[in-house]
């Protein structure tokens, strides 16, 4: 007879509050003025989690703005940063460590930091933070302005449309 697998416990929430569900066409996420946009022109299920301070409220280490899901396949670890890149990336990677380990997490993870203004010497080292990212972490991280593009799920996760 063969053994049936354990079921995996429903994951618990911590706060209704800091959790939303849409299923708009776009889903526009902003903090002080910088913002990001996902596209959801099939009109599936997207999650929102306010991660800083809301979800995860404890203070040690650094922790991503928001955490936005699509149709439970993806998570996107969402930081809006003003200029400050390098501590937006740890931030992301603290978040990461975390979000790998928490119930909720979708099966594909990947990073998004999205800045305000930055100085023109930074802007060129945007490939190599990304490159680094995915070497250290073994997870994708675009580094993008903010108000340039709207963001496809997939194409974040690596994957054509």
């Amino acid at each position: 007879m063969a053994r049936r697998k354990p079921r995996r416990q429903a994951a618990p929430v911590p706060n209704d509050k800091c959790i939303e569900f849409t299923n708009e066409p776009n889903l526009h996420v902003s903090d002080e003025g910088i913002g990001a946009t996902f596209r959801n022109p099939r009109r599936k299920k997207l999650r929102k989690i306010k991660y800083d301070k809301c979800y995860f409220r404890a203070m040690e280490g650094g922790r991503a703005d928001y955490i936005v899901g699509y149709d439970g396949e993806i998570d996107v670890i969402l930081e809006l940063k003003g200029s400050d890149l390098k501590h937006a990336r740890d931030q992301v990677a603290d978040t990461l460590d975390r979000w790998k380990d928490d119930l909720n997490h979708f099966p594909t993870i990947v990073c998004l930091i999205v800045f305000g203004h930055t100085f023109p010497r930074m802007t060129s080292r945007l490939g190599v933070l990304e490159r680094e990212f995915l070497n250290q972490q073994g997870t994708l991280l675009s580094i993008r302005p903010s108000g340039k593009e709207k963001f496809s799920f997939r194409k974040l996760a690596g994957r054509s449309s």
